[in-house]
């Protein structure tokens, strides 16, 4: 399995936690972490995701989905065009700078 270094801060409860964790097993700090997140890190999603629930951010009534298609294709072309004139604008590329 291909892995990666992910840098990651930790109270000095948890480090202390770790510390004894890898003291009383057969397992590293490093693997300590990973077999927790493997085992417990859904179950926290989901919890996290109950308490948060759908609430909305603001007091504003969702764009009726109609108006919505109107205002993405007036963009559309508008950002057609904002592009075209963008590269255009731009010199040739030097690389010399």
């Amino acid at each position: 399995m291909r892995t990666a270094p992910f840098p990651l801060r930790l109270e000095q409860d948890l480090q202390d936690t770790l510390r004894d964790g890898a003291r009383r097993t057969p397992h590293k700090k490093q693997e300590l972490i990973r077999i927790t997140l493997r085992r417990h890190l859904r179950s926290v999603i989901e919890q996290e995701a109950e308490q948060c629930g759908n609430a909305r951010l603001t007091n504003l009534e969702p764009w009726p989905k109609t108006v919505l298609e109107k205002a993405y294709r007036k963009v559309g072309t508008e950002w057609d065009r904002l592009e075209t004139a963008a590269s255009r604008a731009q010199g040739k590329p030097d690389f010399n700078d």
